[in-house]
């Protein structure tokens, strides 16, 4: 799967968690890599990227709110120019808030809507016009277990990634005659820093409802991110594929 030299990978919400671990594992595989945050504070993302460097990796941090139109045709106006073009992108900037249909406001949808659902459509309408001409572009959504299951509380954040899984599907009709593959990645519950410090029941019932009996790391995800990424994938398009353990929310 080592297959990504002299590729350049965007990984949006880069600076923590699942995308930082995507972020290094791409660059593992020889991409040059932009991680991109939204922060004000350039430090986490800046500590990614020197992790990267350390390991032998490139990389590059780039702010941008992926659910602001102008800053996100900026920043991939500013990766074309300085590295000529973009072969991956992992859309992996987004958010979980719950709520009880009694409690959902407009403001809860928006905050869900605007970077799960809007962030990945801005992003990938700037990046694949800087894609390759030759074809063999790769497009990653990050989807949820949430979108095909049922939990109470769940139901916007849930609608928001389903709506990440019909991008998924119309995308790759679309992009294909290009070369271009899109596919998704659907995690369950993964030992992130904010999941590690949840409930300790709540990590006993996910592990109980996982047939491979254990919670899933941020390098789980990134291992089949990166197969999606790479040649290896080339003839799986419009797939979303669930890297759960078997937990299916």
């Amino acid at each position: 799967m080592n297959g990504l030299t002299d590729k350049v990978a965007l990984v949006t919400g880069a600076s923590r968690g699942i995308g930082a671990v995507i972020a290094a594992r791409l660059a593992k595989d020889g991409a040059t890599v932009v991680v991109n945050y939204a922060a004000a504070a350039p430090g986490p993302a800046q500590d990614v990227v020197k992790a990267i460097t350390a390991d032998g990796g490139r990389a590059e941090a780039v702010r941008a709110s992926v659910s602001d139109e102008g800053a996100v045709r900026a920043m991939l106006e500013q990766i074309a120019a300085r590295h000529g073009r973009v072969d991956v992108v992992v859309n992996n900037a987004g958010t979980w808030a719950g709520a009880a249909l009694g409690e959902v406001t407009a403001a809860h949808y928006h905050k869900l809507f605007d970077l799960n659902v809007l962030g990945p459509l801005l992003v990938t309408a700037a990046a694949v016009r800087h894609f390759p001409a030759s074809g063999g572009g790769r497009i990653v959504n990050v989807s949820s277990v949430a979108a095909r299951g049922a939990a109470a509380g769940s139901s916007v954040y849930a609608a928001s990634k389903a709506a990440v899984e019909a991008f998924t599907r119309n995308w790759a009709a679309e992009l294909g005659p290009r070369g271009i593959t899109v596919n998704a990645v659907a995690p369950g519950t993964t030992a992130t820093e904010a999941v590690a410090a949840g409930p300790e029941e709540f990590k006993r019932a996910t592990i109980a409802r996982t047939p491979l009996g254990r919670m899933g790391t941020p390098a789980d995800v990134a291992d089949v991110v990166a197969f999606l990424a790479s040649d290896a994938a080339r003839w799986v398009t419009g797939e979303v594929i669930a890297v759960s353990g078997g937990y299916r929310g």
